[in-house]
């Protein structure tokens, strides 16, 4: 039964917080330097998205094994079945309800869409790993959506800052909101508005 979409409903989807991408001994790690920044505002985001009731929704990548030519462009991390898919324990919450794809958005799995859709869900709070790549592609798949999308600036991993920042700037230019995650106190204003 779908229930009426609430003007307050929303979603934090957390992508791919998973052991290749975050250890340092992982197939294909964001920057270094992005890490513990990522994983403490990832933190605060997963607090308030709790104390609003808001649902949480962790999205990891599960890439099949037969995939041999994007398995070998991605280093082969998080072929489903491996260690690599591990969802990282520092980020892990208990009651989100997990969603596995095999391509970079997370709408390419329609459990996603269909729990946010039983939900009343049209606003989601994006968090994630490789803003270039399955941040991207699952904040234009949920534009398309017709949902309105806020990405955490200070909660997106990349492989550098500039790949970051210039992914971050084509999403807003496409209409997403891109705000700082809130660190105990402070707002979440974008940079432009402060």
């Amino acid at each position: 039964m779908t229930t009426a979409a609430k003007p307050d409903r929303r979603a934090l989807v957390l992508l791919d917080f998973q052991r290749d991408f975050l250890a340092d001994d992982g197939r294909m790690p964001v920057a270094r330097h992005h890490v513990a920044p990522v994983l403490a505002a990832t933190r605060c985001a997963v607090d308030e998205a709790r104390l609003r009731g808001d649902l949480i929704v962790e999205v990891g990548n599960e890439f099949r094994r037969r995939d041999v030519i994007g398995n070998l462009l991605r280093r082969r991390a998080a072929v489903s079945g491996s260690a690599g898919t591990a969802w990282d324990d520092r980020i892990d919450v208990e009651e989100a309800l997990y969603v596995p794809k095999s391509a970079g958005s997370g709408f390419s799995n329609p459990a996603l869409g269909a729990a946010l859709d039983d939900r009343g869900i049209r606003h989601l709070v994006i968090a994630g790993l490789f803003a270039r790549g399955c941040v991207r592609a699952t904040a234009e798949a949920a534009l398309r959506r017709g949902l309105t999308v806020e990405i955490l600036r200070d909660a997106v991993a990349c492989s550098s800052d500039r790949s970051r920042d210039r992914a971050l700037r084509l999403l807003a230019d496409r209409g997403a909101r891109v705000t700082a995650a809130r660190h105990g106190t402070g707002d979440r204003r974008s940079p432009q508005e402060r």
